[in-house]
C-alpha cells in the first residue's frame, strides 16, 4: 500500500511522486533486462546443439562417401585383377600384387581343380583364380573377394 503524505510544500510531493514511479520503472528494467540475458543464453545453447548435431551429420556422410569410394574402387580393381590374371599363363601358387597406391593389399591365388564331365572325363587346364583384397578404412579392417574359374584347353 502506497501512502503520500501531504507536505506543506507541493514540490515536496512531486518529489516524492517521481522517485516512487523511478523506483518502480528501475525494478521493472531490471526484471526485463535478466528476460532479455535468459532468452539470449537460451537461443546460444539452442544454436550450439544444432551446431554441433549439424557438424556430426556432415562428419557421417564425408565417411560413408569415403567409405562407398573405397569399396567401389576395390571392386573395380579386383575385377581389372580378375580379366588380367585370366589373361595370363597361369601357373598354380600364391602371390601378392601391387596395384594403385598401396593402401589396399592383393593376394592372388591360382589353383588348379580336378573336375570331370558328365561323361566322366577329366577336364585339364581348369583353374580357379581367387583375389583377396584388404585394407583399413575409418579404422576398420574392411576386406573384399573375388573368384573365378577359367577353363584353358
Amino acid at each position: 500500500m502506497l501512502r503520500i503524505l501531504t507536505a506543506p510544500n507541493s514540490r515536496r510531493q512531486e518529489v516524492v511522486i517521481k522517485t516512487i514511479a523511478t523506483l518502480s520503472t528501475n525494478s521493472i528494467l531490471r526484471r526485463s533486462r535478466g528476460f532479455v540475458l535468459w532468452e539470449i543464453m537460451l537461443a546460444l545453447t539452442i544454436f550450439c546443439v544444432v551446431a554441433v548435431a549439424l557438424t556430426t551429420a556432415v562428419q557421417q556422410v564425408a565417411d560413408a562417401s569415403i567409405l562407398l569410394r573405397d569399396e567401389s574402387q576395390v571392386r573395380l580393381e579386383l575385377q581389372n585383377l580378375l580379366m588380367e590374371t585370366a589373361s595370363l599363363k597361369l601357373v598354380p601358387g600364391k602371390s601378392e600384387v601391387r596395384v594403385g597406391d598401396g593402401r589396399v593389399h592383393y593376394d592372388r591365388q591360382i589353383r588348379a581343380v580336378q573336375a570331370k564331365t558328365a561323361a566322366g572325363v577329366v577336364l585339364p587346364d581348369l583353374y580357379e583364380i581367387v583375389l583377396q583384397a584388404s585394407w583399413t578404412a575409418s579404422g576398420q579392417q574392411r576386406s573384399a573377394h573375388a573368384e573365378v574359374i577359367v577353363y584353358r584347353p
